[in-house]
């Protein structure tokens, strides 16, 4: 197959929409939880929200059945990620072939330690351009994955027939 034939795809029907129960619950569910990040960061008067955050809640609530939604790829995605970026600023500095290297590095670690998280991948992006002291690995990274892991936990049990999460 030639490169540019390539270039068209393979001519597959876009998924359909979900039903619109699906449509709701997701809705709720990332009310639920951007209220419940919202409202932690400003009472704590510190930020435990980052950016990535809201596509890993979109993860959890819109798709929760998704390898990339589990636990497990959602704290240690974004633990991961945001190391690598510290480590690779404080050490390679802040240049933009080393935020490169972390990104890769990033990508790499989450493959190679099975909890890929998407979201968590542009963590190391924010970090090169907040440049954060360590504090940031806890503070808004760690945290605030937890709130959000705890977040869906609580919101999908509750809800019959389903079980969040598939695996830890």
């Amino acid at each position: 197959m030639k490169y540019l034939e390539k270039l068209k795809g393979q001519s597959d029907d876009p998924p359909s929409r979900p039903e619109l129960k699906v449509i709701i619950l997701s809705f709720l569910g990332a009310l639920f939880a951007g209220a419940i990040l919202g409202f932690l960061a400003f009472s704590l008067e510190y930020a435990i929200i980052m950016g990535s955050f809201g596509a890993s809640i979109f993860l959890v609530m819109a798709v929760p059945d998704s390898p990339f939604a589990q636990p497990r790829h959602v704290v240690f995605g974004h633990f991961v990620a945001s190391l690598i970026g510290l480590i690779c600023l404080y050490l390679l500095g802040d240049l933009w072939w080393s935020m490169a290297v972390a990104l890769a590095i990033t990508t790499l670690a989450m493959i190679v330690l099975k909890v890929a998280h998407p979201p968590a991948a542009s963590n190391p992006v924010a970090i090169f351009l907040v440049t954060p002291g360590w504090d940031f690995l806890w503070m808004p990274t760690f945290l605030g994955a937890l709130v959000i892991v705890l977040t869906a936990l609580l919101y999908h049990n509750l809800i019959p027939n389903r079980i969040y999460p598939k695996y830890w």
